[in-house]
Parts: C-alpha cells; structure tokens; sequence
C-alpha cells in the first residue's frame, strides 16, 4: 500500500510512504451450535498481518491499520420465510482491531468470529435451513493529513453455516464448502484379531473393492462394458443420500438396498458365502448416495448397472460403515453434499 499526496506546487503526486504485508486468515468450521444452543451456527477465524515494511506517513503520530472481516449472506432455497439476509451472516464478538501499523508488526495477530442466526430450531420439516456467508478481509489505513482512509482487501471465501436435524453428533455446525469432502481407506488397513488392547478391525477389503471399482469399473459385477463408476476424483463425485432428509430421500435409499440385495442373492454373482462365511455384500457406490444401484430408477436406463458388488470380510465392511457414518457426521456432509472417497496403499 502507497502512501501519495499530490500537490499544486511543487506540481504532481509524490510517494511519502509504502506498507508491505503478507497477511494469513485460516478459518475453524465448528460441529454444535454457539455456547451449545440450537440457533446460532458460528465460525471462528485467525487473522496475523505479517508486516515486512512499514515506512513514512505510515508511521506519523495517531496512524491507524484497522483489520476487519466483511461479510455478505443470503439463504438457501427453502429457508423458513422469516429468514433475513442481515441474519445469514454477520460479525460475533470478536468485531477485529485497530492499531499503528508499528503495534502490529510487534504483534500481527488478531482474531474474528461470523455468526449465523436461524429463524428456528433445527427439524427435519424445514430442511437444512443454510446459510452462505462470503467473507472478505479488509485492511483500512487511516493517516493524519490525508482525506481519505485507504482500503485494502484480501481475497473472497465462503463459509457455510446449516441446521441439519438428522446429524446424529451436532444438528448445527458450519464448514467451507471450496474443496471436496473426502474420506480415505486403506488397502494396507487390515485388521488384527490378537491386538493388545482389543481387536483391531480394518477396512482393507473395503478399500480393495473400492479401489478396484475406480481403477477397473469393467472388472467389477454386475458386468456392463463402459461402466464408469464415480467417487473418485472431484469433478465426478458422488453426493450423500440422508434417509431421514424425507420421504423421497427414504424411498430411493431402500431402492439402492433392495437393488444391491437382488444383484448379491443372484445366481450368477460370484463369490457368493457358504453356510458358515461371515461374509457380507459390499456396494460402491454406497446406498447412501444418490449414485447408489437404484439410480436408474429415477435417472434413466443409462445408469443401468452402474454399480459394483462384492463378497467381503463382515467385520470390516460394517467397519467401513461405521466411519463412513462418523465421517458424514463430523465433517457435516448433508444430503446433496458432493463428496469422493480416496483409497491409499
């Protein structure tokens, strides 16, 4: 940031000072509601301005650099009708910090928190109830002897505050919605039947499968030749089906089961369990999702065997079900969430 006065004689505008900052915010989603209330969703925020130089008019007497975090928020179609945008996303306790540009090179840190009110508690009738915040840090100069403060501001972000009635750890929460949620397995994840403490139970086989069906789909059952199966990268996610979201979401979730149920119970599925393998039928893409085996149903032939099935190790099937459902939980995947799995070594 300059620091310029311009004058009628000598005549033009002359440099008289420069600011030089690298400036960081990291942002905390948060699971739960504010002081643990069912109204209020917030987001808390880390702002530190690392000052390189600080020279001239900067650093007169009574100069002041303001830090600040603006936000602008609406609603997602479906709010109860007495949302107001002004309620969608505004400014919490920690409203920023004015100081001398010389305070902050001292001390570069700061805190903010974003708000977000909900016109009611959260239920599964009135939907998720979200709200989009886009927050922009601003750094304001105030100099003695200029006519103007001098803004600055720092690049756009978008946090997402919800009131999800059917997420069984927290129904409030907020997250930022820029990168894909993803969920790791690993083929290297094997169980261990005689660990110290307790039995370990891995998710290895599900990975296996997992990692099959994304790397060789044409490999997997049901065969179909040019199956492309998604979940695997960003740009061709899978999104989460909530059951309890409603009845449409209900019906569709029991239709990928009961697809999955056929297939596995089919004459020609391979692999199928004698009397005494404790095996299950494992799916990808997971009934959870509204790429699940019924999909043809209610997207089109074209989707026809779209899916993979396969006998695997109960223990770690109902192992991987047990994190996944943790996983949609804690980093909030709400029903339409776009979301991919990533299977390691």
């Amino acid at each position: 940031m300059p620091a310029i006065k311009c004058g009628l004689w000598p005549p033009g505008c002359y440099l008289q000072g420069t600011f030089i900052s690298r400036n960081t915010l990291i942002g905390q989603g948060k699971i739960g509601g504010l002081d643990g209330g069912l109204n209020t969703r917030y987001a808390e925020f880390d702002y530190n301005v690392d000052v390189f130089l600080s020279t001239g008019d900067f650093n007169k007497v009574g100069s002041k650099l303001e830090a600040d975090l603006q936000c602008e928020g609406s609603w997602s179609a479906g709010a109860p009708s007495e949302a107001r945008d002004e309620d969608a996303c505004y400014e919490g306790v920690y409203p920023g910090r004015s100081d001398s540009p010389s305070q902050w090179k001292f001390d570069g840190d700061t805190k903010f928190d974003l708000w977000s009110s909900a016109p009611r508690f959260p239920n599964a009738s009135l939907g998720d109830q979200i709200a989009t915040g886009l927050f922009t840090p601003v750094l304001k100069f105030t100099i003695p002897g200029y006519g103007q403060v001098l803004p600055t501001e720092g690049e756009e972000g978008e946090v997402r505050f919800d009131s999800a009635a059917y997420n069984q750890r927290a129904q409030l929460g907020s997250v930022f919605p820029d990168a894909t949620p993803a969920l790791r397995y690993d083929r290297s994840d094997t169980s261990d039947p005689s660990a110290p403490v307790e039995p370990y139970h891995g998710v290895a086989e599900v990975a296996d499968h997992v990692g099959d069906a994304l790397d060789n789909p044409g490999s997997t059952f049901p065969t179909k030749s040019g199956k492309n199966l998604p979940g695997g990268e960003a740009l061709h996610p899978m999104h989460r089906l909530v059951p309890a979201a409603g009845a449409l979401e209900s019906t569709r979730y029991d239709a990928n089961r009961s697809a999955v149920t056929s297939t596995c119970n089919s004459p020609s599925m391979p692999g199928r369990p004698g009397p005494d393998d404790e095996l299950d039928c494992d799916e990808f893409p997971m009934a959870s999702t509204f790429e699940g085996a019924a999909r043809k149903d209610y997207e089109g032939s074209q989707y026809t065997d779209e899916f993979s099935v396969r006998y695997i190790d109960r223990i770690e099937n109902q192992e991987a079900g047990r994190r996944l459902g943790a996983w949609y939980d804690n980093d909030r995947i709400l029903n339409n969430d776009a979301f991919i799995l990533v299977v390691g070594n």
